[in-house]
């Protein structure tokens, strides 16, 4: 940053996709292969239960964080209990502008995840009861069938 400049303050805010609302029981499961990222996560009884699971691709960076919905309140970025976050005017996201980065908070029970990416998508969504974990080796190894 040049002398003068003023860093822009990081706020959060909703990201403009709408994801089924992260439930607050299980621990989400995680697969990177270097460029593209599957989180798969129970979903609320509110929004119907089950699990979806989001694939994020060109990711840039990702952080799985200790930090639970008791601490939020110390994270150095505006984030929300069991919420996804799109926090802007990150350094972050600033140096990957060219590309137009992204970069997201996903806070969960006792984790929050961070992911600057380009594009994201629900790959999938089911309403049965299953560990997270399994319901995505299932996912990537029918993918890779």
């Amino acid at each position: 940053m040049a002398a003068g400049d003023k860093q822009m303050p990081e706020t959060g805010k909703e990201p403009r996709e709408e994801f089924p609302v992260i439930g607050t029981e299980e621990v989400p499961a995680v697969f990177f292969d270097g460029d593209k990222l599957l989180l798969c996560y129970e979903v609320a009884p509110i929004a119907g239960g089950g699990l979806a699971i989001l694939e994020f691709d060109d990711v840039l960076d990702f952080r799985v964080d200790p930090m639970n919905v008791d601490e939020l309140s110390d994270s150095p970025y505006p984030v929300s209990a069991w919420n996804i976050t799109e926090i802007c005017g990150s350094e972050k996201a600033a140096r990957w502008a060219a590309m137009d980065a992204r970069y997201w908070s996903l806070s969960f029970s006792d984790m929050t995840l961070t992911v600057l990416f380009d594009t994201v998508r629900l790959a999938g969504r089911t309403r049965e009861k299953r560990a997270p974990q399994l319901a995505l080796r299932h996912f990537i190894g029918s993918a890779a069938a």
